[in-house]
């Protein structure tokens, strides 16, 4: 009990201070609870690949959202709400984009009730929001060098696809992956040191 109450005491003060423009408050946060964060991915997605752009789209979300969190909940508690609803984006994303146009003309007998297509692509406004979320981490991506840095933000803000970041840079789809996870590597020691010398 006693070490829940000075863990949650300990979190509010780091809240207090990354809202405040404490970089380090971040670092020591994400420190904290990637591991936590990242293992609640695992145990529902077989990608480790996956695992870790999901984790990275969570403490991305909950640090634009930080000055929402409240401090009468534990830290971690509103962190795994948020990586949840992560997880429930994604799979909705990706159920999404299961359903080729072959399908969708093989049902295209049965009830508007039984089928029902989304469109996964944001609109102007939610686009806008999309870019604007992440302001804390990218400031931690900006210590990349810059082939590494571009390659970050057009996956993980801009939310671009490997083959299309591959057509955008005219690079191949290999290249793409192997320089995204040398990225990867490269800002989780950042976010895990401190150090600014990447």
């Amino acid at each position: 009990m006693g070490l829940k109450s000075s863990n949650k005491d300990r979190d509010i003060i780091l809240v207090e201070k990354a809202l405040e423009g404490d970089q380090t408050a971040y670092t020591e946060l994400m420190t904290l609870y990637w591991e936590s964060i990242e293992n609640l991915f695992y145990v529902k997605l077989p990608s480790k690949e996956d695992v870790e752009d999901l984790t990275i789209a969570t403490f991305s979300k909950a640090f634009d959202k930080l000055d929402l969190y409240n401090s009468s909940f534990a830290f971690s508690t509103w962190l795994q709400t948020i990586a949840t609803n992560t997880l429930i984006d994604f799979f909705r994303k990706k159920h999404n984009k299961t359903l080729s146009l072959d399908q969708e003309k093989e049902v295209e007998g049965s009830s508007s009730s039984e089928m029902q297509l989304i469109d996964s692509s944001l609109d102007p406004e939610s686009s806008l929001i999309q870019k604007q979320k992440n302001k804390k981490i990218n400031s931690m991506v900006q210590l990349l060098k810059p082939h590494y840095r571009e390659l970050i933000i057009l996956r993980y803000l801009d939310e671009m696809s490997y083959i299309e970041i591959s057509e955008k840079l005219s690079i191949p789809i290999g290249t793409v992956k192997a320089k995204l996870f040398r990225a990867r590597d490269l800002l989780m020691q950042i976010l895990k040191t401190n150090e600014n010398e990447y």
